[in-house]
């Protein structure tokens, strides 16, 4: 693509941020995930706890620390230490599993919902459908998590044993330990992938809609780990928030980084919009030229 290629699709991109609302949209996005991160992480205390081993939360809260501000994890990990929903046991931890499902999936479903204004479409399915879908994605990503997660723990604990019986140098070691976190980029970028691939009501063609999705998932991994990084380095070293906020100060930081989670993931949905139709519109520029070719070829026959 020539520069002034790019910069033309680089104005389409902004032009439709800006006529889709999507600053707005990111708001309520955000409200919906800071109201549903809560429920999502007891739902995999309770899903690890479970499978016999609730403290497979601490590696996903450890990969969390690493781009969240320090105030707003602080009060992730307060209020999963003061809810004791799933301590309980028998009907009072099925209702509580069954609240932080609903409030998980109402989170996804707006997401759902901001997908669909960044591909420029309406939902046709119904709402139990709908909610299917944000229920699976709930699950999958559970399921990612958890499997990114012991392979970064077992790997760990796989490599310092060839370290210590099969006489493994130490590079190789420090080598294979640094790879474990691309891991951790494998796993966003997987439940990026199927956000954008699953959730919009995309109706066309099947190899499109898996080939649209890959630039905007590129585009919100990378961008949602280097700005993590950037606005925790700001949050924990400046501190203004406490200054301004007060008290509330972390719940403010977690609204922020929310707000821009959202935004990313509107602008991914949208490059991926503008990728979908292009890829559509090259596809009946080809078959037209078919077309005319075929009948060309009639004309000259005749």
């Amino acid at each position: 693509m020539s520069f002034k290629g790019f910069f033309k699709a680089l104005k389409r991109l902004v032009m439709s941020v800006i006529d889709n609302d999507f600053f707005g949209m990111a708001a309520e996005m955000g409200f919906m995930m800071v109201i549903g991160v809560f429920p999502f992480m007891l739902f995999l205390m309770a899903v690890f706890g479970w499978m016999g081993n609730k403290e497979l939360i601490a590696p996903v809260l450890k990969f969390l620390a690493t781009f969240m501000p320090e105030q707003a994890m602080d009060l992730i990990l307060t209020v999963l230490s003061e809810v004791m929903i799933f301590s309980q046991g028998g009907v009072m931890a099925i209702v509580g599993f069954c609240v932080t499902l609903f409030l998980s999936t109402n989170a996804i479903a707006v997401v759902l919902k901001g997908l669909n204004r960044a591909y420029k479409v309406t939902e046709t399915r119904n709402f139990i459908y709908t909610r299917f879908l944000s229920l699976l994605m709930v699950f999958v990503d559970t399921m990612v998590m958890f499997l990114s997660i012991n392979l970064i723990i077992f790997g760990k604990a796989i490599i310092h044993l060839m370290v210590s019986h099969f006489h493994m140098s130490v590079g190789v070691a420090i080598t294979l330990l640094t790879l474990r976190w691309p891991v951790a980029f494998a796993a966003l970028y997987l439940m990026a992938f199927l956000s954008y691939y699953i959730l919009p009501d995309l109706r066309g063609n099947d190899k499109f809609k898996r080939e649209s999705a890959l630039p905007g998932t590129w585009f919100f991994c990378t961008f949602w780990l280097i700005g993590s990084w950037g606005f925790s380095l700001y949050v924990n070293n400046l501190r203004t928030y406490n200054m301004v906020y007060g008290t509330i100060g972390a719940f403010a930081v977690l609204m922020v980084w929310f707000y821009y989670t959202s935004i990313l993931i509107l602008i991914g949905g949208e490059i991926n919009s503008q990728v979908y139709n292009r890829l559509e519109a090259k596809a009946a520029e080809i078959k037209a030229s078919f077309a005319a070719l075929q009948r060309f070829n009639v004309d000259a026959e005749d």
